[in-house]
């Protein structure tokens, strides 16, 4: 299961863990930077990773290619 929230300067994505095993996943999404957290409950804190829009897409596009390397040109 996930949601989407769109407001004036953010889009958060939250995914849920259907089984219960793993914590939610955060996406928070701005015009210049994409944050993914997930609570790490033995830490008793987020984690937190930071990158660009255009890596955000890099990610999603990987999932359709066989391996090797690419670049592609979103317009960013």
């Amino acid at each position: 299961m996930f949601t989407v929230e769109i407001d004036w300067d953010e889009t958060a994505l939250t995914f849920l863990d259907d089984t219960g095993r793993h914590e939610d996943i955060s996406v928070y999404m701005y015009e210049d930077v994409v944050y993914i957290r997930q609570w790490i409950e033995s830490e008793k804190r987020f984690h937190v990773l930071s990158m660009t829009p255009k890596m955000l897409q890099e990610f999603r596009e990987s999932f359709s290619q066989t391996e090797g390397a690419y670049q592609l040109d979103t317009g960013y």
